[in-house]
């Protein structure tokens, strides 16, 4: 099993910075047998380390959100707690049929300290949320397509992926921006940018 450690999710941090400015389309990562955070390291946190690992995991996944290009979370198999809380961060997550879906916290006697629980809300209706994070419920691929937990279920998604690498990436990030931030936008703004959009087009 993959586990998010301390230690991973500061490499990961620092090969998220290094694109921050990349030119590059697409973003792919591989979540193959992914478990979330590492427990047997856990067990031993101070409230101060707990802390630090629950906003190391927050600055992360926010860092991902902001990265200019697409982004692709590549599921193949189980893909468990901090693990799926990391999925949500990207904006697209694939998977292939024989993928899992569960998020244990609860069952455990813990909350996600990764910003689970208000990204979740974002994504999928609160029944579903319930059914994950709640009453533990491990969904299958087909119900997590359903349910709107992923974006597609395939054995191969190569050919999709291909399609998106050739989006162009200024209007990749300017979707992003707007769906991120655009409901801080004005109308009279929004309207604005529209103008301006017509302009160039």
């Amino acid at each position: 099993m993959n586990l998010l450690s301390l230690e991973a999710l500061g490499e990961l941090r620092t090969l998220v910075a290094a694109l921050a400015t990349s030119r590059q389309p697409l973003l792919r990562f591989s979540f193959a047998r992914s478990a979330g955070a590492d427990m047997t390291q856990m067990v031993n946190f101070s409230p101060r380390d707990a802390e630090l690992f629950a906003r190391e995991g927050q600055e992360l996944f926010v860092a991902i959100e902001k990265l200019p290009m697409l982004t692709v979370a590549l599921i193949d198999g189980d893909c468990f707690g901090g693990a799926l809380d990391l999925s949500m961060s990207f904006d697209l997550r694939f998977a292939t049929p024989r993928s899992r879906f569960s998020h244990p916290g609860a069952r455990l006697g813990i909350v996600t300290g990764f910003g689970g629980t208000s990204r979740w809300r974002k994504i999928i209706g609160r029944p579903a949320v319930n059914a994950l994070m709640i009453a533990n419920r491990v969904f299958d691929a087909a119900e997590a397509m359903q349910m709107g937990l992923v974006d597609r279920v395939a054995e191969d998604h190569e050919p999709e992926l291909r399609r998106l690498e050739t989006v162009d990436t200024a209007t990749t990030r300017l979707v992003k921006e707007l769906t991120t931030h655009g409901d801080r936008l004005t109308r009279s703004q929004l309207l604005l940018l529209a103008e301006r959009l017509g302009d160039l087009y």
